[in-house]
């Protein structure tokens, strides 16, 4: 009997959920602040508000990442929980190294460990997809190689995009966190495995 992914996916979001709040708690409201000076302490949130609004949105990314695999992936057996066990370890791991980041945004062993989160959050998730669409054969029998192959290229796209820009740490920080501000946008944008959930959703 094929196993539902209903708990997987419940799993998942709780996991994404808890994540993505735990991210906030590092932006305190400032305390103490003498009359007119309110601005001033907020502008130091600078940085912790901008590492959360880019973990954030680093998150948003795989969370729609890992449910768009799941609208294609009939069933589970005991290798993708595992592996779904270890993407999601790493997801848990991103509030502690976004606070790091934030604490040490100029330090490049900060940026680094950042980098290496997201990295192996990607990698994670590309080896749950490929194991789903080729030798688990979990995945529904009528979805086109097409959308099988645009979906390991759009993962292996941004695992090579995390591996430049933790790479160029380096060299600078900063562009280094610009960069890792930038990729989400990308992914904003419709791809083709969009069109095909429309059209098969079109056909029910």
């Amino acid at each position: 009997m094929a196993q539902s992914t209903a708990r997987i996916e419940t799993l998942g979001d709780g996991v994404f959920a808890i994540a993505m709040t735990l991210l906030v708690l590092d932006l305190k409201v400032p305390v103490g602040a003498t009359p007119g000076k309110l601005l001033d302490a907020a502008i130091l949130l600078g940085p912790q508000l901008a590492a959360y609004v880019v973990s954030f949105m680093v998150l948003a990314v795989y969370w729609i990442g890992h449910h768009n695999q799941f609208h294609l992936i009939a069933s589970t057996d005991r290798t993708l929980l595992w592996i779904n066990i270890f993407f999601l370890m790493s997801i848990a791991f991103v509030p502690f190294s976004t606070g790091l980041l934030a604490s040490y945004n100029q330090e490049k062993e900060a940026v680094i460990l950042y980098g290496a989160n997201v990295i192996f959050s990607g990698i994670a998730l590309y080896l749950h997809w490929v194991y789903a669409s080729g030798k688990g054969n979990l995945i529904h029998p009528n979805t086109p190689k097409s959308v099988i192959y645009i979906t390991k290229v759009r993962i292996l796209t941004g695992i090579g995009f995390y591996i430049v820009t933790t790479a160029i740490a380096f060299l600078s920080t900063r562009i280094s966190l610009v960069l890792f501000a930038a990729l989400p946008f990308m992914y904003m944008f419709r791809s083709r495995v969009d069109n095909y959930f429309k059209e098969d959703d079109s056909d029910r």
